[in-house]
């Protein structure tokens, strides 16, 4: 039998070692790797593409509807929310057909739970999952994002629509921008001014008059003085942050550290 793989995200290191514990219980189940916040769960998710998906609710800085919005709903695996919610919020889980696990965990609930998303899984309902996600994520977070999501650009002709996660960063050229991606660039007819109005700014930071980066793709930030911040990129690339950023990226990071 073809084994699920499982991404298990949860800030509580007793709580990811319970899942992991349930999960080894279960030998038609694979954890690819554990995830503490909703930055790691994003990156990991996009690069592992699992089967499944524990994803906590209540993380600081970027919770688990969060990480769906990040992501996208057409995106995101089928996902079991776990959550230490009132019954109140766990009746809108159920409402919306996307399972969740009760804090603190049951066996039996868990093997179920798992049960149930592998059924989904087999049956290919990725569509009413994703459509599921969708309801949920607006009913809890009453609020309907109005920045942009993808890029539609004609290359070579042929159109490419790039989702904004993949953008490692942007760089002003002229009346255009280029959008570098993990392998690839693009020109984009916009500045950089528009495009930092579209771009929603709790995933996109300004660090120059020329460079808008991603931090999902920042693979290290340091202070090189006069100023400046040096951003190393996860393609390699590194980009010097102009002085008039430097106390805003300074504020930036004193929040990613606090977390």
């Amino acid at each position: 039998m073809k084994r699920t793989r499982l991404i298990i995200v949860d800030d509580e290191p007793d709580a990811r070692e319970r899942l992991m514990e349930l999960a080894a219980q279960d030998a038609t189940l694979e954890v690819v790797t554990t995830c503490r916040n909703g930055n790691e769960a994003v990156l990991a998710i996009l690069k592992h593409k699992p089967d499944l998906v524990l994803l906590d609710v209540q993380m600081p800085q970027m919770n688990g509807f969060d990480v769906v919005r990040r992501i996208g709903a057409d995106r995101m695996p089928p996902t079991i929310f776990v959550t230490a919610y009132d019954q109140y919020a766990l009746k809108a889980f159920e409402v919306n057909a996307v399972d969740y696990l009760l804090k603190p965990y049951d066996d039996t609930r868990f093997h179920a739970s798992v049960a149930k998303a592998r059924k989904l899984i087999a049956m290919n309902t990725s569509d009413k999952l994703t459509g599921r996600l969708m309801d949920l994520v607006r009913d809890h977070l009453h609020e309907h994002s109005d920045f942009i999501e993808t890029f539609t650009i004609r290359d070579k002709g042929r159109d490419h629509v790039i989702h904004v996660d993949d953008v490692v960063f942007l760089r002003a050229e002229g009346n255009y921008l280029k959008l570098i991606l993990a392998d690839k660039g693009f020109l984009y007819r916009m500045t950089m001014n528009a495009v930092e109005t579209e771009l929603d700014p709790g995933r996109f930071q300004r660090i120059h008059r020329s460079y808008i980066v991603n931090p999902l793709h920042v693979r290290s930030t340091r202070y090189s003085g006069n100023n400046e911040f040096i951003f190393t990129m996860a393609n390699g690339e590194r980009i010097v942050s102009g002085r008039s950023y430097k106390e805003q990226i300074a504020k930036s990071l004193a929040r990613s550290e606090a977390i």
